[in-house]
């Protein structure tokens, strides 16, 4: 029986399930905290962190190559099973290339990082001024936030390229692990 049948109850209501959690409160704490700490360090050590990174997206990229070319090679039949292993190739290159240079795989991550915050912001800014009502203001703001971001990314590039993926991380887990803390002590009795 799915939630949109007639006759469905839910087990559990929202309710029920944050008093369930109010007992479980340190643990959101205690994890908030752990993420908060690596944010920090992460900021602390922002060339060590945009290496780690890089090194974290090398080693996906080449998982992900290897498995793209094995899908390739298993599905011989499909008649565009060649570009399966053309770019589980090309992402096994990429990969391995960020392992070589990750210097050079850095700089491109920026640039990749920057011209994606400039489109988004731009994005967002188009799309706050298409709105009939409600929070434009909010929208066109963020969108400015945004484009400056990736301006202040691209101006910088390549100078600041060891610095703007570790820095960006750092910023999401003090966030994170800030908005842990925050539910947590919400949760607590």
């Amino acid at each position: 029986m799915s939630m949109g049948e007639p006759g469905f109850v839910p087990r559990h209501t929202l309710g029920e399930a944050i008093e369930r959690l109010r007992s479980r409160w340190g643990w959101f704490v205690a994890y908030g905290a752990l993420c908060l700490a690596f944010g920090v360090l992460a900021l602390t050590m922002a060339a060590a962190s945009t290496l780690a990174i890089v090194f974290f997206v090398a080693f996906m990229l080449i998982l992900a190559g290897g498995f793209e070319i094995i899908l390739g090679f298993n599905s011989r039949d499909w008649p565009s099973f060649f570009l399966w292993v053309i770019s589980g190739l090309f992402y096994l290159v990429f990969g391995a290339f960020a392992l070589a240079q990750p210097t050079a795989a850095a700089a491109v991550l920026t640039v990749f990082a920057g011209v994606g915050f400039l489109v988004a912001g731009l994005a967002r800014i188009w799309l706050g001024f298409k709105l009939p009502a409600g929070p434009k203001a909010f929208i066109v703001f963020a969108g400015v936030v945004t484009t400056l971001l990736g301006a202040l990314i691209l101006g910088g590039w390549p100078g600041n390229t060891m610095l703007v993926l570790g820095v960006l991380f750092g910023v999401d887990m003090v966030f994170y692990g800030a908005s842990w803390i925050a539910l947590g002590l919400k949760l607590r009795p």
